[in-house]
């Protein structure tokens, strides 16, 4: 392969027209390159392609002809290439150019990449595992654009095409290190699926394949109608908040991956579900879950108090049960805000503790605060995760040994395992595949 140079000439500038193959997406700060331009001189020429009619389409340099342009430089330098250049032959002398500028964004030069690796597979064709095979492959695309090695590269690509296939998953990450981890949640994902997968075939796990058979994945407005009336003695609803969380929780620094699955809802359709076939609202919920309830029994409901507190007590109360404002409180280490210069950081959430008849509490306690420390964030399989040791203290106080509980969102699962270590069977329902998937693996691993 022979290396194509062009030659060296002044054109006029007024002759120069832009073509419309970019790869730079975001043109960046061209005063601070003007400025550099008029205290350093135009360091390197432009690239072009005599159209053989006295015209020149620009193929690389787009930043610096726009500066050149406004300042009226007349005449500039440029690599001028005569022969005759394809489309995709274009697209590469335009992109391996700007390969080489250092203030691209990671996701530019990842992007630039795959498409330098893509284009030049197509001229050449794919190399062919083994010695001597023709072709071109992601060695000779590290090699071209500057001895990157293979795995720099591969990595690179892998990047691209994930953001190329999921670009809202992929637009929270600032660094090339936040999208390779984002990439690993998601193999971790896909192992995870395989993994349960096999757990659940091989059912020599007597816990795992217990607590498979009542992890439902359904949605909870269908499951419920199979649930005899009067057969519950407690429920935990940890319903979604409506308060847009996939956003706020990706703005804490979440797993974005751990959000994919969440099934978020509109505020004004949060208690009546407007015309949503899979959200009937908060007040369906509380319904179906005194329907199922003992005549003796209690329901614990975690909610985002701003601004649901009113609605949530007021569903609780027309759905028949009886309950107090003075709310159950977790407490926990270290609040969150992301308005430091207005609002205190908030560390604790509420939970309406409502009942149906006259139920006792079973282990009496001193306050109603519940003090735990949060599941760490990278330890997370669900964005509203709670402590197992937080659900079973929870459980054991409203809640008797042998008692039948009934979760309708499960998320991460670990409702099912408190009952468990509490001698309660527990059964519920998650909309998600993925959370059953981590938690059967995470399961697997506890019973080790």
């Amino acid at each position: 392969m022979t290396i194509s140079v062009g030659k060296i000439g002044m054109v006029p500038t007024s002759s120069v027209t832009v073509s419309e193959y970019r790869a730079r997406e975001i043109m960046g700060d061209l005063d601070g390159l003007e400025l550099n331009m008029k205290e350093s001189g135009l360091i390197s020429p432009l690239a072009v392609k005599d159209n053989k009619d006295g015209t020149y389409t620009l193929l690389a340099g787009e930043r610096r002809f726009t500066i050149l342009s406004r300042n009226q430089v007349l005449e500039i330098p440029a690599r001028i290439y005569e022969e005759d250049l394809s489309e995709l032959e274009m697209k590469i002398i335009e992109k391996s150019e700007n390969f080489f500028r250092k203030d691209m964004e990671f996701w530019e030069l990842d992007k630039l990449t795959l498409e330098i690796h893509r284009m030049q597979q197509d001229i050449h064709g794919t190399k062919a595992p083994g010695p001597g095979q023709q072709g071109w492959s992601v060695e000779d695309t590290g090699n071209m654009i500057g001895g990157v090695s293979k795995a720099t590269v591969s990595l690179a690509i892998k990047r691209a095409e994930a953001r190329e296939a999921m670009p809202e998953i992929f637009d929270a990450c600032k660094t090339a290190s936040d999208a390779t981890g984002l990439l690993k949640k998601i193999d971790e994902a896909i192992l995870k699926q395989a993994i349960a997968k096999n757990l659940e075939t091989k059912g020599d796990n007597k816990l795992l394949s217990q607590l498979s058979k009542v992890f439902i994945v359904d949605n909870f407005f269908e499951m419920v109608k199979k649930i005899p009336s009067g057969s519950m003695h407690l429920v935990e609803i940890d319903p979604p908040y409506a308060i847009g969380i996939k956003e706020n929780k990706k703005k804490m620094g979440e797993s974005i991956y751990t959000l994919e699955d969440y099934n978020e809802i509109p505020p004004s359709n949060y208690m009546d579900g407007g015309n949503d076939e899979l959200w009937l609202g908060m007040n369906t919920v509380f319904k179906e879950c005194y329907r199922v309830m003992t005549e003796h029994s209690w329901l614990l409901c975690w909610f985002a108090p701003e601004p649901h507190f009113e609605s949530i007590y007021h569903g609780l109360v027309n759905a028949g049960f009886s309950t107090t404002r003075m709310c159950g409180i977790w407490i926990k280490p270290g609040g969150q805000t992301q308005r430091p210069e207005m609002h205190l950081p908030n560390a604790y959430e509420m939970f309406f503790y409502a009942w149906k008849g006259r139920p006792a509490i079973a282990q009496p306690r001193g306050s109603n605060i519940f003090d735990y420390s949060p599941v760490p964030s990278q330890q997370k399989t669900h964005p509203t995760e709670r402590p197992i040791e937080l659900t079973r203290d929870m459980y054991k106080t409203f809640a008797f040994p042998g008692s039948r509980i009934l979760i309708p969102f499960l998320g991460s699962g670990n409702g099912l395992v408190a009952a468990h270590l509490e001698g309660m069977s527990a059964v519920g329902t998650e909309i998600g595949k993925g959370y059953k998937d981590s938690f059967l693996v995470k399961v697997n691993g506890m019973n080790k």
